[in-house]
Order: C-alpha cells, then structure tokens, then sequence
C-alpha cells in the first residue's frame, strides 16, 4: 500500500470533527486527501466508534485501597521509603493528536483505506497518601505529589465500504493502546489471558492489529484469568477497567496474575495492564516510572467486520 500522511492536534475528537469538517485541518508531511469529505467522514466515524477507540482508562482518578497495596510476602524486605496508604492520578492536561495515513486512491480520487494514529500526551500528578505511623489502618495527614508525564499510542484502521448505494468509511480494526513514562525503565514483556469460556491467548504487542471479529471475546459473567510478565520481580502491577482497580498477584518470578469476572451485558469493553516501578509507589523520592497496555475486548458481542 502507498501511504500519505496528514497530522492534527486537537483537545477532543468532536474537535477534530469541527475542524475537519470546515476544512481547518494543516498537514505537516503531505497534502490533505484527494476529497475532503474523506476526512470529515473519517472523522465522524471516529466519533460513532468512541466505545473502540477512547477507553478513558489513561486519565481515571479511581482510587486503590489500601488493602490492594501490601507487597507480596517476598518483596517484604526491600527498602521501602513509604508505606502506601492509596494512591491516585490527577491528570490536568491532556493534548491529543490525531495522524491519517491514506491509501489506495480509486479512479473517483478517493483513498480506500485509512490509518488513524491517535498519541495523547497526558500531564497531571500522581497523589500517594501514606499510612500513619502510629496505625497503619488510618490514613496519614500528608500528602506526597509526583509529575506524571505519560504518553497514549493507539491506532485504528478504516476502509471505505460499498454500503448499499453508498461508500461509507468503518472501523475495520483496532489496536490496543500502549501508555509509558519518558524513559521508563518498566517493562511489560507479555499478557496471558485465558477464561473459563475457552479463551488462551498471549499477547507481546499491544499495538499489533486486531480485526473486529478478532478482538477477544468473553462470555456473560465470564471467569478471566490474566497473567502478566515484566522483568523485575518488585513492580506493582494493575488491572484497570473503567470503575476499579485491583492489584496482581506477584508470584515472585516476574509475573503476576488476577482472576476477574465480566459483567453481564454485551458489547465492547477495555480492560487495562499498568506495571510500576517499586519506587514510584514506595519511595518519596524517585519518580513515576510506568507501562500499561489497553486492550479490547467484547462480551458475547456478534462478531462483525466493520463498526459502527
């Protein structure tokens, strides 16, 4: 395929459809696709597919409990500068930048693909509240502030379909999205996901494609399994989905694992993987240092090819 590049920022994705649609759009490598309707239509269809491609897992505020913060029993004995109480992000800025990468231009002067590259710069702090050293059961009064500076790459992939009478641009496939910290030195080598469904998949990219009727699909109120392995054996590593958080398992050979049952409605969901360095949890001093994996998945969804 031949591929030309067309690059904007914006804050929201009804922003960039605003933009697009009013031909507002600048590219900075290559000119604007042979229609501009293209690029409106791309754009609102990004719009109509917000359940594939904005999971909104990278600027939740949920809060971890104490109890999902003790370090597994072998870790006990490394140093450790605090003693979590909870901890939160308070992400306050978030600049968003969509590139398309257009292809395959019919004899009407229309692309026939498109590869939307979404990258979110987020900013914010990282809020850890320690345990009172008189009764770890209760919260300390102080507070311990750490930037975070972290940085979200998904990608989506369209085509424009024959639709009826129509041609239509549809999400025909979707990554998941990759998030790390400037210079991370934490590192999530592979996901292992199995389910009581019949699910047994290992994932080593986040970013590698996924066709709609590809993405993982789980049953109602299904059991899931994952296991992830990075290559320390000291990282607080996390699953995330959109209302709670919960701590892996540390099973002390650099992996971890969790067990967790899906809800009982259909459709599209994500579910995420975030692995820390110890200290950024544990010692006042050093910084944030993270990766974490957003994946789809689907819950007794119809498979289908294109969306929405």
């Amino acid at each position: 395929m031949r591929w030309s590049w067309t690059s904007i920022a914006f804050g929201t994705t009804l922003v960039a459809l605003a933009i697009l649609i009013n031909g507002c759009g600048k590219s900075t490598t290559a000119p604007n696709p042979p229609q501009s309707s293209d690029a409106a239509e791309v754009a609102s269809t990004l719009v109509a597919a917000a359940t594939l491609v904005d999971d909104g897992l990278a600027v939740d505020s949920t809060q971890v409990n104490a109890e999902r913060l003790s370090p597994a029993p072998g870790i006990a004995s490394i140093q450790a500068a605090i003693r979590p109480f909870t901890w939160w992000q308070r992400i306050t800025g978030v600049a968003r930048t969509w590139s398309f990468a257009w292809s395959d231009t019919d004899a009407t002067a229309h692309p026939k693909f498109c590869v939307a590259t979404l990258t979110e710069h987020l900013t914010g702090t990282l809020v850890i509240v320690p345990a009172s050293p008189s009764d770890s059961t209760r919260a300390d009064t102080t507070r311990i502030l750490k930037p975070i500076d972290k940085t979200l790459t998904r990608k989506v992939m369209l085509q424009r379909l024959a639709l009826g009478l129509d041609r239509e641009w549809r999400v025909i496939a979707v990554t998941g999205a990759l998030v790390t910290t400037p210079g991370a030195i934490t590192r999530i080598v592979s996901l292992r996901i199995r389910s009581a469904s019949g699910v047994d998949t290992t994932l080593t990219d986040p970013l590698q494609w996924m066709s709609l009727r590809h993405i993982i699909q789980f049953g109602v109120n299904d059991s899931v399994t994952v296991t992830v392995t990075t290559v320390r054996a000291d990282n607080p590593v996390y699953i995330h989905r959109w209302d709670w958080r919960h701590r892996l398992r540390n099973n002390l050979d650099d992996t971890y694992s969790f067990t967790w049952v899906t809800s009982a409605w259909s459709g599209f969901r994500h579910f995420g993987i975030q692995a820390m360095s110890h200290g950024s949890i544990y010692d006042d001093k050093l910084p944030f240092d993270m990766m974490a994996w957003h994946l789809p998945f689907r819950v007794t969804q119809t498979g289908v090819d294109y969306y929405p």
